[in-house]
């Protein structure tokens, strides 16, 4: 018998609408249905899905093909989470998913427990709100609060306020999801876990022995265990970073913008990280601040230095441990590591820009770390004894003290006014602090026979101090009003240029083959200033007061700028920062003359033309557009034309937007 309803009908084939597919019931077939209708939703007959049949063979089939392709997805990456994976290809649909998620979005701290109570959360948007005046008493964690703050003083008279247990009721999180890296477009990037080692020797070997942000043990430790730890945790940030810095350090690194390792880490990044406070967040943007400035970003890797200075603060990091502390771990030590990190971090980036520097002794009490090997300790352990020998820790100590120093360099030349009375008793007293400074370093810092990972650190140190030394000079130089004072504070600028030249280049012709990617860049940022103090004399001479001196010197410096843009040149083939430098050193030798092209030459040794014109200008034109870290040298220079014009990184910037505190013609440094 034929059927009644004819299979030439559209709807009639599609049988029912996508609403009543999903609610399972029999639908009208109109259109739009009954029931969309009624309900006013959006009625679409679609095709009937082709399915598979349910048989036992194909769900077998199925079974293993999922399987199959789970491991290969963790081998690819074990630290991916797949679920979140799936959202991000496929957003529409509701993958069936865990409901719960932890309370805890930052776990995997280096700290088993809170640091001394002054860790925070204030991420909640259910919570109550904290006390903004910080008046109130707490009873939980709200981060470090002075003996100025009225919890402090409240706390003094604490006997005799009434208990109320009202006054901070805790109530239930609901944190929302942190973003994650799991998009599978990353996942390539992370496949070969030998790469993955590399990188992370790479770090340690290189980077961490400077600056020991991370504790290598308990990294290390989390690191071989990274499968179980939880894709939200903030571990993985600095997992990201470690690998962004290994990255840079053994090969150079490819753009920002390329470098996946870095867009891993930057992608972990968000505002709940600063609705709390932990050491690992500490650690994580001092370690994306510092690769920033490396990677030609100087301002926005200043900013992320600022934020983990503020954060340390918080955290009490500029303090003693509590005097109740039961025993002294290395957990302390750690913490102590890291604030004079962060010391470090933001008073040297703030001389060498003008800027003001945050770090102030007179409100530090946490001692300097100890030079201790900690290879084979974890964080829990006694804090051990002492040893003379190079550690983790050698040349941060050194580089604390060199700091102090180089804050009252700040304090007292760089930031002193024109106007004011100036006599050299000042600088002559910072350097022979700086003196005394050298001759208290540890015998292992001029011994022959040292650690072949310690030789990049102890000479950065020992670079910044010429470096710091040169900059002493060179303030004390502009203050200066007796033309004897003033040749004098030249005369030491200039020598101590010529001394870091000749450590400089010494070093990466006795230990070429120790110069990664990091070493390299400190060694053409030295190089390259002490050019520059060198170079922009000659473009404006002074008159000497003593003649044969000033020949005597002129051909040292002259010998002296030679044997910089050699070296400059040996670094180019590895380090583009290098080759661009030597195009600014070709620039102001030639004094291009107005509207040739900014053309970045490559280097020719045997290039001497010295091009007609190109006279400096009595008025600067233009802002250059120099790296802040440079600004100094070249406040009281004009040019007729910019510099560094066409120059996308070191010694200019690479910045993704102009800064309105760059080159502003309406804001001098002072």
């Amino acid at each position: 018998m034929p059927k009644s309803v004819s299979r030439k009908s559209g709807l009639a084939e599609l049988r029912a609408c996508t609403e009543c597919r999903k609610r399972k019931s029999k639908c009208s077939g109109t259109n739009p249905c009954s029931y969309c209708a009624k309900t006013n939703k959006l009625c679409v007959f679609g095709p009937r899905p082709s399915r598979t049949p349910l048989t036992r063979r194909n769900l077998d089939a199925a079974e293993v093909r999922c399987t199959g392709l789970l491991s290969l997805l963790r081998r690819l990456n074990p630290d991916v989470d797949i679920e979140d994976a799936l959202r991000t290809i496929a957003p529409d649909y509701e993958y069936p998913g865990p409901v719960e998620l932890p309370q805890e979005l930052e776990p995997g701290s280096e700290s088993p427990g809170s640091s001394h109570g002054f860790e925070w959360n204030e991420a909640s948007m259910a919570r109550d709100p904290a006390d903004g005046m910080v008046s109130l008493p707490t009873a939980r964690a709200e981060g470090y609060l002075g003996n100025s703050s009225g919890t402090r003083l409240l706390q003094t008279i604490s006997d005799l306020l009434p208990e109320n247990h009202n006054l901070q009721e805790h109530q239930g999180d609901s944190p929302a999801r942190a973003s994650q890296t799991g998009s599978p477009s990353l996942l390539m990037h992370f496949a070969n876990t030998a790469v993955l080692d590399n990188l992370v020797d790479a770090y340690f070997l290189w980077y961490n022995c400077s600056y020991p942000i991370l504790h290598e043990t308990t990294f290390r430790d989390k690191y071989r265990s990274r499968q179980q730890i939880h894709p939200r945790s903030s571990w993985h940030l600095l997992f990201y970073l470690v690998l962004a810095i290994g990255h840079w350090v053994s090969t150079g690194g490819s753009p920002l913008s390329q470098c996946s390792y870095y867009m891993a880490a930057r992608s972990r990044m968000s505002m709940r990280m600063l609705e709390s406070g932990s050491l690992v967040a500490v650690e994580a943007f001092l370690l994306m601040g510092n690769y920033l400035q490396k990677r030609d970003r100087p301002n926005t890797g200043y900013n992320y230095i600022g934020i983990a200075y503020r954060m340390a603060l918080g955290l009490g990091l500029h303090r003693e441990p509590p005097s109740d502390a039961t025993r002294n771990t290395l957990l302390n030590e750690r913490r102590r590591a890291v604030w004079w990190v962060v010391y470090c971090f933001d008073s040297g980036f703030s001389l060498t820009t003008g800027r003001p520097v945050m770090a102030s002794d007179s409100f530090i009490e946490t001692r300097l770390p100890l030079n201790v090997d900690d290879s084979n300790c974890v964080l829990e352990s006694p804090l051990t004894a002492p040893v003379d020998r190079p550690t983790t820790y050698s040349a941060i100590i050194a580089q604390a003290r060199l700091v102090s120093i180089a804050n009252r360099i700040f304090s007292e030349i760089i930031s002193c006014p024109y106007r004011q009375s100036f006599d050299l008793k000042a600088p002559r007293s910072i350097d022979h602090q700086l003196k005394a400074w050298r001759l208290s370093l540890p015998s292992y810092f001029t011994a022959q026979d040292v650690p072949t990972w310690f030789r990049g650190p102890r000479a950065i140190v020992g670079w910044k101090e010429q470096n710091l030394r040169m900059l002493l000079w060179w303030g004390s130089q502009r203050l200066c009003s007796a033309p004897s004072e003033r040749e004098e504070a030249q005369n030491m600028c200039h020598f101590a240029a010529v001394e870091t030249i000749q450590d400089v280049t010494t070093f990466c012709r006795d230990f070429f083959e120790t110069l990664h990617t990091g070493l390299s860049w400190y060694a053409t940022y030295f190089l390259f200033q002490a050019s520059v103090v060198l170079s922009i004399h000659h473009l404006r001479p002074l008159p000497a007061l003593d003649s044969s001196l000033a020949a005597v010197n002129q051909e040292l410096w002259f010998s002296s700028i030679s044997r910089a843009r050699d070296c400059l040149a040996s670094l180019g083939p590895t380090n583009n920062a290098a080759m661009r430098c030597l195009a600014v050193l070709d620039r102001i030798r030639d004094r291009s003359p107005p509207g040739q092209p900014a053309q970045i030459r490559e280097y020719d040794p045997a290039y001497q033309a010295q091009e007609p014109g190109g006279e400096i200008a009595d008025t600067c034109l233009a802002p250059l557009a120099v790296d802040p870290t440079l600004q100094v040298f070249f406040e009281d220079t004009s040019w007729e034309n910019d510099l560094f014009e066409g120059l996308n990184g070191f010694p200019s910037t690479d910045e993704v937007d102009l800064f309105d505190y760059v080159g502003n013609p309406g804001q001098t440094m002072p």
